[in-house]
């Protein structure tokens, strides 16, 4: 071997050894790992997102997001972990929510993050109703909607059903065409037993958006989950389902499974056995780990 294949080729190891890529191997960017991380987060692979995202920090250090998805990672991780290493995962959380804040104050995930954070620790560790208040205060001052979602937030954890309807009634009246500030009032009349005050605010908003799938849904949801405008609801989510073929890509859609899920408890409610089974195994065809129509399914059995 010759001297200068010989330094060829120990350059190439040195390159390895060192992280530096050759021409035409770029090293992947903090913004190239950070959707690599979130990939992984949608796969369940948590474990893995955490170090993708640990990578992303190291590879840019002042990137905001990067600290704040790999708080987020370690947050899922939290999620399934012994009682013992929980706290330790929490504080770790905290401080990359902390580090995005700090790199961005207008770092709504981040604050969001903080305001979880508060809300659900220990005091012994930092947590606290005060300090989760501080940071609606400050999501406010940033993006309102999102400011009277972190005020329903904190009411619910207090346990006060009136200030959660009040965050959330404050939401879609500032904000009558946000099909999100529609749906969280939506939502808190359905699960409160009051699906005769929750249609007339989907009807408010279809009257200007009469073609919006996602409303649609809502519609049938609201039925499923109540019982109150079963025929409706029906024509609703089968208009949903009929439409969902033609809609251009970027639009949102609503996942078939969940459509013949609640076209499933429609039947249910009407006491069609035969009809509820069917649409409960279509939603499980399409989606075998679908564990909502799985527990449904059992449920019509055990009648």
């Amino acid at each position: 071997m010759g001297l200068i294949h010989r330094f060829a080729c120990l350059a190439g190891v040195l390159l390895i050894a060192t992280g530096f890529a050759p021409a035409g191997g770029r090293a992947q960017s903090a913004d190239d790992l950070i959707k690599v991380g979130r990939a992984q987060l949608d796969s369940n692979r948590a474990d893995d997102a955490v170090k993708t995202f640990e990578k992303a920090v190291k590879a840019n250090p002042a990137n905001s997001d990067a600290h704040l998805w790999l708080a987020r990672a370690v947050g899922t991780v939290a999620g399934s972990a012994n009682v013992l290493r929980q706290p330790f995962l929490g504080k770790r959380a905290k401080s990359e929510f902390d580090k995005a804040v700090e790199l961005d104050p207008n770092s709504i995930g981040g604050r969001e993050g903080l305001l979880q954070f508060y809300l659900r620790a220990p005091s012994v560790i930092g947590g606290s109703v005060v300090k989760a208040r501080e940071q609606a205060a400050a999501i406010a001052k940033v993006n309102r909607l999102r400011g009277h979602f972190a005020d329903a937030n904190i009411a619910n954890h207090e346990k006060d059903p009136a200030g959660v309807e009040k965050a959330y009634r404050a939401a879609a009246t500032e904000f009558p065409d946000s099909l999100i500030a529609v749906q969280g009032l939506v939502n808190f009349l359905t699960n409160n037993n009051r699906a005769d005050e929750a249609f007339p605010v989907l009807d408010r908003y279809l009257a200007k958006q009469a073609d919006d799938c996602v409303a649609l849904f809502w519609v049938g949801r609201t039925a499923a989950v109540t019982g109150k405008q079963l025929d409706r609801g029906e024509q609703a989510l089968r208009s949903v389902l009929a439409s969902a073929a033609s809609v251009g890509a970027d639009a949102p859609r609503i996942a078939p499974e969940a459509i013949h899920l609640r076209l499933g408890d429609i039947a249910a409610k009407r006491g069609d056995k035969v009809r509820a089974r069917a649409s409960y195994e279509e939603a499980l065809r399409i989606n075998p780990r679908f564990e909502q129509a799985k527990r449904a399914l059992a449920a019509l059995a055990a009648l």
